[in-house]
């Protein structure tokens, strides 16, 4: 099943696209667009419906807040259609060279992406006609990630940042100290409105990172709590009482899992001693 919803707030529009081969469409991807600037190009599983709702925009620029599949599925055709600049960080421009492989999981909702040619950001900043977008560096769910904030409008384009309150599992090169220090840095900011690429937030923004920053110390410290006792992953997971989604582990060949968070609190811990 397949998920197409277009919504606009104040002057950005954007889609929502998702896909399941197995019922509901699951894990949904938000493409934006404001004044010329295509911000992420969601996953090639929803190539025709990104497509259509692009098309009638007039695309100027584009940028990528990192190299993932769901943010990355669409670049060359869209590229093809408007031959415009495309834009992301310096790390997300080596990654793209040869983009890392994926999972099967990620495969089936959202599609694999080829090597594509980034043009590194080479400022801080990243203008429209209107507006200037400052360019903050916010890795942990990806090492290139970066996060667009219009200060004069309050708004926050976060990547994955956020994603929810709440994660109950992760891919195997993540970092949650990072995460925690992404968050605990974009909390500076002035904004209130979350663009999400995945779940997107027009109010009490600010809490909902605030909450999500709660979370990952609360996981962070029940982690290192066991792990200080001397207990291996595994038993952690269990005396931490959380409950794997083994299919996901299995299918994914441990790319994606719970125990992926468990073991990225000991290897940041470990990188940092």
């Amino acid at each position: 099943m397949k998920l197409i919803t277009p919504f606009t707030y104040n002057e950005v529009k954007a889609v929502t696209c998702g896909y399941s081969p197995f019922g509901k469409a699951a894990l949904t991807v938000n493409v934006y667009f404001i004044n010329g600037l295509l911000i992420d190009t969601g996953q090639s599983r929803m190539r025709q419906a990104i497509i259509n709702f692009v098309k009638t925009l007039p695309v100027q620029q584009i940028v990528v807040t990192h190299h993932h599949e769901d943010h990355t599925g669409n670049l060359k055709p869209i590229k093809a259609l408007f031959n415009v600049p495309v834009y992301g960080s310096a790390k997300c421009s080596e990654l793209m060279k040869k983009p890392p492989t994926i999972s099967l999981p990620q495969q089936i909702y959202w599609g694999n992406r080829p090597a594509f040619k980034i043009t590194p950001l080479t400022s801080n900043t990243l203008p429209t006609s209107n507006y200037t977008f400052e360019i903050i560096d916010i890795p942990g769910h990806a090492a290139d990630m970066i996060a667009l904030f219009e200060p004069n409008k309050g708004w926050l384009f976060s990547g994955d940042l956020y994603i929810n309150t709440t994660i109950k599992y992760m891919l195997d090169n993540e970092s949650i100290a990072q995460q925690i220090k992404s968050i605990k840095k974009v909390l500076q900011l002035d904004f209130d409105t979350l663009f999400c690429a995945h779940n997107f937030k027009a109010k009490n923004a600010k809490q909902k990172l605030k909450d999500k920053l709660q979370f990952l110390e609360r996981f962070y410290a029940e982690v290192m709590h066991w792990h200080l006792k001397g207990y291996p992953p595994k038993i952690i997971l269990q005396k931490m009482k959380l409950i794997e989604k083994n299919s996901i582990k299995i299918i994914s060949n441990g790319k994606l899992s719970q125990l992926n968070m468990i073991e990225a609190v000991i290897r940041d811990k470990e990188k940092h001693n």
